[in-house]
């Protein structure tokens, strides 16, 4: 299939992605680089990535591999990304603390804009998807080559009505 989408314009692909959590690892999206193909994908950035992401920055060696092969990132840049550093006083000297950033499910639904626009030529706004408690549970988004998909995707997620 690949063969055929990779320089010839008159094939082109639709894929839409629904992970079962986070399932698609960041080589697989690679892959897709160059191709004509429009790919939707619901990434679960309330579900999936920042349960992960422990508040005080001990995250198990398991998660951390799983948010490596799902980012497409090494572990220092997703420490660094989603946490910050300060030194604090206390009655036995300095302390360094480390504590998860605001918003990180916004945070991380505008990173993974960011990788997908490493693979993509193009990326379309985020449509956030939450439950009843307002909680953002999903980033809805669209990747593409073609530019006239890209100004489609954007008037699709675009919300039309207050929910």
């Amino acid at each position: 299939m690949a063969k055929y989408l990779d320089s010839n314009k008159v094939y082109r692909a639709l894929a839409f992605i629904d992970p079962y959590g986070m399932t698609v690892n960041w080589e697989s999206i690679q892959a897709l680089k160059g191709l004509g193909i429009d790919f939707w994908i619901l990434v679960p950035t309330g579900l999936g990535v920042s349960r992960l992401l422990k508040n005080d920055g001990n995250i198990s060696e398991a998660w951390q591999r799983k948010l490596e092969k799902f980012l497409g990132l090494d572990r220092q840049y997703i420490i660094d990304y989603f946490y910050q550093r300060r030194s604090v006083s206390t009655l036995f000297g300095e302390e360094t603390q480390i504590n998860k950033e605001k918003d990180i499910v916004t945070k991380i639904g505008n990173l993974y804009t960011e990788r997908l626009k490493t693979v993509f030529e193009y990326v379309s706004e985020s449509f956030v998807m939450k439950n009843s408690t307002n909680s953002i549970m999903y980033h809805f988004m669209m990747a593409t080559n073609n530019h006239s998909g890209l100004k489609i995707a954007n008037d699709v997620i675009k919300p039309k009505y207050k929910l």
